[in-house]
């Protein structure tokens, strides 16, 4: 490894002391990156499900929570618990398809029960990672994304025909088209820290544009408080799965290893990042 090289845009290196200003300034920059496609990846899963309203409050409100909690404990460390580096957790919309797919046959105690066997298996993949890598490459998890991205697409083109009584019926795909260019555009053309920004950017521009349509109800957001907590009662977890339940153990299981393996890289990547001198990876 080359040892001589240095990154002289790193300011702060993990062990550093920073000035409270500026770690006040860099964690509201990761929430508000964070924030809108949390909510948005939850919402569209369980609304695609066919789940209330009250389901969708809980459901963002325990995603931003454990986020926050998990992005907390990352930074941190305490014997192998913690990487001692910023890793922001958010929700993943590569569980889109298969939560909708749980949430539709067994409502929300089934997907509970997936989701903790989903956090045994990540305990699993910490243990064997050595064989796990070996099996998950790069072209294996590359391909495992790219067909959870095309059983997605089904949910996206159905959820656009839902616009409200009244309004244009091409209303929803001109304010999706608009937001895809919009996306597109700056993720090709933006440059250095600005395409961190592109998908809040999108949002924005999606938003702006369904205005108009009336798809958007600004009423809703002046109206909610800015802080409490959900009314709705904890869904429970399904302590007596039924074939449901094993028939999607596979599914739940495959994508979890190959995400996890994903995030380990990405996690590789944010240890190099936060130091001067480049380091041996430390797993």
């Amino acid at each position: 490894m080359e040892t001589g090289r240095v990154n002289d845009h790193v300011r702060y290196e993990p062990d550093d002391r920073c000035p409270p200003l500026v770690s006040f300034s860099v964690a509201l920059q990761s929430v508000v990156l964070v924030l809108a496609p949390t909510v948005i990846v939850v919402a569209v899963t369980v609304r695609s499900a066919g789940q209330d309203e009250s389901y969708v409050t809980w459901a963002v409100f325990a995603a931003l929570i454990i986020g926050g909690v998990a992005t907390a404990m990352q930074s941190g460390r305490v014997g192998r618990l913690g990487s001692g580096y910023i890793v922001v957790t958010c929700a993943s919309p590569s569980y889109i398809a298969i939560s909708v797919m749980a949430l539709a046959a067994g409502g929300p105690p089934l997907l509970a029960a997936l989701t903790l066997l989903v956090g045994v298996g990540q305990i699993a993949l910490a243990a064997w990672l050595p064989s796990l890598r070996r099996i998950v490459t790069p072209v294996v998890a590359g391909i495992v994304l790219m067909l959870i991205v095309v059983s997605v697409l089904p949910l996206a083109f159905d959820r656009l025909q839902e616009v409200p009584d009244g309004s244009w019926p091409g209303a929803g795909p001109v304010a999706a088209g608009v937001t895809l260019l919009a996306v597109t555009v700056l993720a090709l053309r933006a440059r250095g820290s600005w395409r961190i920004w592109t998908s809040l950017a999108g949002i924005g521009v999606g938003c702006a544009v369904s205005a108009p349509f009336g798809l958007y109800d600004i009423q809703r957001i002046v109206d909610a408080p800015w802080f409490g907590l959900p009314d709705s009662r904890i869904p429970g977890v399904a302590l007596a799965p039924a074939g449901d339940f094993w028939a999607l153990v596979p599914a739940f299981a495959i994508l979890s290893f190959v995400l996890g393996i994903k995030n380990l890289g990405d996690s590789a990547v944010i240890q190099q990042v936060s130091h001067r001198r480049p380091r041996t990876t430390d797993f």
